[in-house]
């Protein structure tokens, strides 16, 4: 089997920082999924996911020392709000970055969990043979085009999301193996999370009114029950395949859905807060983002040397998806 590396990440941050102000009188008070952080980033407008991934992706080629042309042979991206309708970005990235390959996925599901999803899918096609570099690409801008929105800025979950791009490097390498990764579908969960509109019209019907998130309160019990459970059990089966405890776990990033599940997360696991990063309070839910982008500032803040062992997990949308990796460290 051809061993895989995660090489190294990079992320992008929007420059506009978004304090509570801007979503004065909320119509709910703080409580539970969705605790508010003090700050967030938003996308500026007319600000594109495909500028957000060059601006990540140009960072990680300058500190890999890389040649796009040459060493990225796959892009696969995931954005929370595509630029097009019909398109995905991959393409014009490619093109940006100067990439010759025709291997390009833009993925729309797996949400908060994609980075790990996307690993897997680069595992495996390297696997296969032919591919030997990987651009994973993930970009969260609902925060800026969604729920900045005047119609949504008063709703409780406005205030959670924050923007930001983080991109990774896979490589057909030893360096910094790939130990285990371990991904499920809960199917039967994947209608729980909907979007609505309060006339009542589908997303592609035209109107008025502004797309939300629709939770009930039957539901975000429901999803908060599952959550608390969901990823420690997905970090637990990834340990197993790699043969460790997750005691012996010196990092864990996850997702940042919100400081309760967090701090569930590393109880179930038996970590002390400082082995498991936390980044809610300035930057929100950076949905997908969230885990390349809190591996680089882990790793900036020496929190991995080499033969650190780092778990990468969470879980997306209501629960439909799941998934955690195991990586033994020694990347740059």
């Amino acid at each position: 089997m051809i061993p895989v590396s995660l090489m190294g990440v990079a992320s992008y941050l929007p420059e506009k920082v978004v304090t509570q102000d801007f979503f004065a009188d909320p119509e709910h008070p703080d409580r539970g999924m969705f605790t508010s952080p003090s700050t967030r980033r938003h996308v500026a407008h007319g600000q594109t996911a495909v500028e957000m991934i060059e601006r990540a992706s140009r960072r990680l080629v300058d500190k890999l020392a890389i040649d796009p042309a040459r060493d990225i042979d796959l892009i696969l991206t995931n954005v929370s709000v595509p630029d097009q309708a019909f398109t995905g970005c991959g393409a014009e990235v490619a093109h940006r970055l100067g990439s010759r390959t025709s291997w390009i996925l833009d993925l729309h599901n797996t949400g908060c969990v994609s980075f790990v999803y996307m690993m897997a899918v680069a595992r495996t096609l390297m696997q296969a043979g032919g591919i030997r570099g990987a651009l994973l690409c993930n970009v969260q801008n609902a925060g800026g085009r969604v729920f900045s929105n005047p119609q949504l800025r008063r709703s409780s979950q406005a205030p959670v999301p924050g923007d930001g791009c983080g991109v990774g490097y896979l490589a057909a390498s030893e360096v910094s193996p790939v130990l285990s990764i371990v991904q499920r579908c809960q199917g039967e969960w994947a209608a729980d999370m909907v979007a609505c509109a309060s006339d009542g019209r589908n997303y592609w019907e035209p109107g008025e009114s502004a797309l939300n998130v629709g939770f009930t309160e039957a539901r975000v019990a429901s999803i908060i029950h599952r959550g608390n459970r969901l990823v420690p059990q997905v970090v637990r089966e990834a340990c197993s395949a790699a043969d460790i405890a997750p005691r012996q776990l010196d990092l864990l990033v996850t997702n940042q859905p919100n400081p309760i599940f967090l701090r569930n997360w590393r109880e179930a696991l038996e970590l002390p807060p400082d082995r498991h990063h936390d980044s809610f309070d300035r930057y929100g839910n950076l949905f997908g983002a969230a885990l390349p982008i809190n591996l680089e500032e882990a790793i900036e803040a020496g929190k991995l040397s080499r033969g650190s062992l780092l778990a990468l997990g969470g879980f997306s949308h209501a629960g439909d998806y799941a998934a955690a990796s195991i990586i033994r460290w020694a990347a740059a």
